[in-house]
């Protein structure tokens, strides 16, 4: 026993060297295949990003307001993107366990992003069912102006009663709503209907047969069948059409909580980029962050 494993370690031994030796002959040889970047340093790379950008954390009157805003946010030319959590999650919980800056520095929109409190279940109220009471809390606590450029409402699943509570909002420019249309897609197409400037992005997932019934509703919808694999790999109609539907391969929670949809869906709001990095990172499961990360996490107001 004590031989055949001898053996085994040392064939083990072997096939690794070779393996390097075979890394340094091609790097030698000039082998212009990158070798993969390691996952901490993929995350590292995004958390600077966050860390570089100031964060601010509002005792609201109806709950906690969390506000992000990226180095360079200008707001002349920015834009404000407001952020909905769904059911059995609050603003701090969803903040911190859906990883929401890493992934807002991953979209790399020059947007203020703002994630207020929102109902933690089907029976309770909507916290903040006047959105430029909110937009005045959040200017007077931070000091910062909202973005001019646009405003968009981004919501997960039971987001959509606060999203339906804003609708007469002369403020809201576009929708994006992640597994967030349900039975009332009648309200949100009289929505989109009611001026040419409002603009709706929807994932389907749970909510597959109301978003399949507004595509048939409304025409002009532009159908992507699978979230692609890339920022570049998007169809270019899918920053222009006024409809966005995606048929989404992902399941409910991951499609806010990977780093993979809500990134690259913010990415299709007509806004600009604001650098190179991290936004090169390829999408991918966004890994957990450690918990000295999360102790260290910016300053609250």
């Amino acid at each position: 026993m004590h031989r055949a494993r001898a053996g085994l370690a040392a064939g083990l031994g072997i096939i690794v060297l070779a393996a390097l030796v075979w890394l340094g002959a091609s790097a030698l040889a000039g082998d212009p295949t990158p070798l993969p970047v390691p996952v901490d340093a993929q995350v590292s790379r995004i958390q600077r990003a966050v860390d570089a950008g100031r964060h601010v954390r509002i005792d609201g009157p109806r709950g906690a307001i969390h506000v992000w805003i990226p180095p360079g946010y200008r707001p002349e030319t920015g834009a404000t993107v407001i952020y909905i959590h769904g059911y059995y999650d609050d603003a701090d919980t969803a903040w911190t366990g859906h990883q929401l800056p890493q992934q807002f520095a991953m979209s790399a929109l020059d947007a203020m992003f703002i994630v207020p409190e929102a109902p933690l279940g089907p029976r309770t109220p909507v916290n903040y069912p006047d959105l430029g009471e909110l937009l005045r809390i959040v200017e007077d606590r931070t000091g910062v102006m909202r973005g001019a450029q646009l405003t968009a409402v981004v919501g997960h699943s039971g987001a959509f009663r606060t999203i339906e509570a804003w609708l007469n909002e002369p403020l809201v420019d576009e929708l994006v709503l992640i597994d967030a249309l349900y039975a009332d897609q009648d309200v949100i197409e009289n929505w989109w209907r009611s001026s040419p400037r409002h603009r709706i992005v929807t994932v389907g997932e749970d909510t597959v047969l109301w978003n399949e019934e507004m595509a048939r509703d409304i025409p002009e919808t532009l159908v992507i069948d699978r979230v692609p694999p890339t920022y570049d790999t998007w169809p270019p109609e899918a920053k222009t059409s006024r409809l966005v539907y995606i048929r989404a391969q992902y399941m409910h929670m991951p499609l806010v909580m990977e780093g993979i949809v809500l990134p690259t869906v913010l990415r299709l709001l007509p806004v600009e980029l604001l650098g190179d990095e991290p936004w090169q990172e390829p999408l991918g499961s966004l890994p957990a962050l450690p918990d000295a990360a999360v102790d260290d996490a910016p300053s609250r107001d």
